[in-house]
């Protein structure tokens, strides 16, 4: 008689559950580090503000909002899922920036596309001007503190 080769059933059936357990925590995983992406993502759309409203800030203007004309802030900046097929994000200055209040704000929609984040949410920049230069102060609203970039 000739020796049949192969898996038994029970071999089958370990290989699964470990691959089962494997996956329980992988994708979790996944979906956090996605989530941290994309925060990092809205900070890296949020660049031309910084720069804009950095360079209005140290050459001495008492009114760097997006609306003012002539103070090289741009409008506000929207990259839509249409582009991007991820989610929809638009950076504004709201306030004057030189005052206390004033901050960049990048608001993305997560339900606007696929793989974007789960929930809509806010990622504001506050800029404080000392005598290094522009400070960024990063504040996070977008379902947990672990996906705001570090500061």
């Amino acid at each position: 008689m000739k020796k049949q080769q192969g898996f038994t059933l029970i071999e089958l059936m370990i290989v699964v559950a470990i691959i089962g357990i494997l996956s329980a925590f992988a994708v979790p995983a996944y979906h956090n580090y996605t989530n941290k992406t994309h925060a990092a993502e809205m900070l890296s759309a949020s660049s031309a503000m910084k720069t804009a409203v950095g360079i209005c800030l140290l050459s001495g203007s008492d009114d760097c909002q997006s609306v003012t004309p002539g103070n090289g802030v741009p409008g506000t900046q929207t990259f839509d899922k249409s582009t991007n097929d991820k989610f929809a994000i638009s950076s504004s200055v709201t306030k004057n920036v030189s005052a206390a209040e004033g901050a960049i704000v990048a608001t993305v929609d997560g339900t606007a596309g696929k793989g974007g984040l789960d929930k809509s949410g806010t990622l504001t920049l506050t800029p404080t001007l000392d005598a290094n230069g522009v400070i960024w102060k990063i504040t996070c609203n977008l379902g947990s503190d672990d996906y705001c970039p570090n500061s």
